[in-house]
């Protein structure tokens, strides 16, 4: 039986849907004895070592507005950043996972969470986002029918995708898989 605070959770990633329970750790929440627990930036800042032993996972939560390089430390120790969005208006998100994987090479899981839609979830991968926790019931149905928004022009270039300049303009992109395509 699940705990007062733990949630099975839908996650999509590579493909395929499956479910995940973890308990969010809130405020002065008592860390339980076991089990997956997710744990907001601060929280964990201000006692990582408390977080980090132990057989249990343990991801940080990144809230819009927090800053990311806080985490760089402790990237190397941690196999899951939970990145929110907390409306789909809220671009802050894409801005903490380039960082997480551009700036500071993490190779863990970036996970998504929150108000986003469909159309983001192209623009979240490009970005480093690797899984997504799904609370809209409309993107998991999307989702499992096999849709994927195709975004084929990017106005900014990021490090985690091969890709050309789109025209006249340097700030145009397109795919490099896209190019390779259209000349064959």
């Amino acid at each position: 039986m699940l705990g007062k605070q733990e949630k099975m959770t839908t996650i999509y990633s590579n493909g395929a849907f499956f479910e995940e329970s973890w308990t969010l750790i809130d405020g002065e929440d008592a860390l339980p004895s076991d089990g997956n627990v997710t744990v907001p930036l601060g929280r964990f800042l201000a006692e990582p070592e408390t977080f980090l032993k132990g057989g249990r996972q343990t991801a940080i939560l990144i809230a819009a507005g927090d800053k990311a390089e806080e985490l760089q430390p402790f990237l190397d120790r941690i196999s899951l950043v939970v990145v929110a969005f907390p409306k789909f208006t809220d671009g802050r998100g894409f801005s903490a996972a380039r960082i997480l994987r551009e700036e500071f090479g993490y190779k863990g899981d970036i996970r998504a969470t929150g108000d986003y839609i469909l159309d983001q979830v192209p623009l979240m991968r490009r970005c480093g986002i690797s899984s997504f926790q799904i609370s809209k019931p409309e993107v998991v149905k999307a989702l499992k029918g096999g849709e994927w928004p195709e975004v084929t022009r990017y106005l900014q270039p990021v490090g985690t995708v091969e890709e050309i300049p789109a025209g006249t303009r340097p700030w145009a992109r397109r795919s490099l898989r896209e190019a390779a395509q259209a000349a064959e």
